[in-house]
């Protein structure tokens, strides 16, 4: 079961989601290091999800759908702002050359909160891990393992996203790329962002009819 488990894990960490993009963005505009610091942003918020399971706090909001959606709310505003920044930056850059850092100033929270609003991740404390839990057994055990494994896998696989992302940026470093680079990464959230809004807010007016 523990090595089944490590499979799913490890597909569902190398699927695109939110935050492999925003690994690949944030290693591509600023490097290794900020790429690194953004993965362990959300290897934070999966930590985070893990006490929230401690705590019977997941469980209660997956029998609530309305605290997910709402989570989701403040997710996809994060993102639409995440790529608002990224454009703003991008046009400064092509003003003056300097190295725009809006978007990136502070990878770790970025990472952090987009782990926290992931779809993914909800769904991945909420339907991936329960079926590999007895519940006859100790709780705080048996999830104490599984992340043991989870969060691991997931910080090698995002962090072979960014050092692949920053080896393309050691190519791709000329500053109108650059600037491309930022209008492509700030439409990309906006539109991830402006499209998870939409459809949670379209799920949640449908619950209230």
């Amino acid at each position: 079961m523990i090595f089944v488990f490590f499979l799913a894990t490890l597909l569902a960490s190398l699927s695109p989601g939110p935050v492999v993009l925003l690994s690949i963005a944030v290693s591509l505009r600023s490097g290794v290091a900020a790429g690194l610091r953004a993965v362990v942003g959300v290897c934070i918020g999966s930590m985070v999800y893990f006490l929230l399971a401690l705590g019977g706090v997941l469980a209660f909001l997956a029998a609530h759908p309305l605290g997910f959606q709402v989570l989701q709310l403040v997710g996809a505003a994060y993102l639409v702002w995440l790529g608002v920044g990224a454009l703003r930056a991008a046009w400064k850059t092509a003003g003056g050359g300097t190295r725009a850092r809006d978007t990136d100033a502070r990878p770790l929270r970025a990472g952090l909160v987009t782990q926290l609003s992931n779809p993914k991740a909800i769904l991945y404390w909420t339907a991936l891990l329960p079926p590999f839990l007895n519940p006859t057994g100790p709780l705080p055990r048996q999830l104490a393992l599984l992340v043991g494994i989870g969060i691991p896998v997931d910080f090698v696989v995002l962090s072979l996203y960014v050092l692949l992302a920053a080896s393309a940026r050691a190519w791709l470093a000329t500053p109108r790329f650059q600037r491309l680079l930022g209008l492509a990464a700030g439409m990309l959230f906006t539109v991830l962002g402006s499209a998870l809004l939409i459809s949670t807010l379209s799920k949640m007016c449908r619950n209230a009819v």
